[in-house]
């Protein structure tokens, strides 16, 4: 059995903001509007092009919380995204995926972070990861980036992923990284074949030549990390926050 774990976050925010019409009135008077109608069908027909392409039996839909446990550890954590609107029946498709799909949100995780989970713990089926969120290259397991195809991720892969964008950072998420290093510099500077001890000495060196404190690359470092199994308690919401 296959199951899809699916980024909801970008399947709502891309069917939303492309059924968004501008229409001139005249006379300088515009308004904005969407069908939330042509909107639930185009989600339906997503989720059911995804089941037949990759063959899946199953899904779940996961989506981000209200909270986001990332903005304890750095306050200006996508901070830049604060005034951007959402599309407008955005909000809407949310209800309608938890009230005719079966959605899921975990407390103070995004979505990122729910498919890190579901994917890394002891299941019976096989479960696929389906976003185009180059994060989701640092969780092992299965990952289909386009929709089409399924490539295997393992740990060596995923530990070498999630300390290139430690390195690179996010600007999107609101992330430096190092300074002057981007994902092809941070490449060359790591190893995928040596262990990932090795590798976070590398991080650090590379951090500490622009007077970064232990604790500053620390927090790059957990800011950039999607949770896996055993980082998240379901019972309290806590988070495992990433060590050496």
């Amino acid at each position: 059995m296959r199951q899809l774990l699916i980024d909801g976050d970008i399947v709502l925010y891309k069917v939303a903001m492309a059924n968004e019409v501008e229409t001139h009135w005249g006379d300088g008077l515009w308004t904005l509007h969407s069908d939330e109608k042509v909107c639930q069908v185009q989600v339906d027909d997503v989720i059911s092009n995804l089941l037949t392409e990759l063959e899946a039996d199953d899904y779940i839909v996961c989506l981000t919380d209200a909270i986001n446990f990332r903005k304890d550890i750095m306050p200006s954590y996508k901070g830049n995204r604060k005034d951007k609107r959402k599309p407008l029946v955005f909000s809407k498709l949310r209800e309608y995926i938890f009230e005719h799909h079966y959605g899921v949100t975990y407390d103070g995780l995004e979505a990122d972070d729910v498919m890190g989970i579901l994917s890394t713990e002891p299941a019976e089926e096989e479960r696929v990861i389906v976003s185009i969120d180059k994060d989701l290259k640092q969780i092992p397991g299965l990952l289909s980036s386009d929709g089409k195809t399924i490539k295997e991720v393992n740990k060596a892969q995923a530990d070498y992923w999630f300390l290139i964008q430690t390195l690179a950072g996010d600007l999107t998420d609101g992330y430096s990284g190092c300074p002057g290093i981007g994902v092809k510099t941070a490449e060359k500077l790591l190893d995928i074949k040596v262990p990932l001890v090795d590798n976070w000495a590398r991080v650090v060196k590379a951090y500490k030549k622009k007077d970064y404190l232990d604790g500053e690359i620390l927090q790059q470092a957990r800011v950039a990390r999607i949770l896996r199994h055993g980082e998240y308690d379901h019972t309290t919401g806590a988070v495992k926050l990433w060590k050496i």
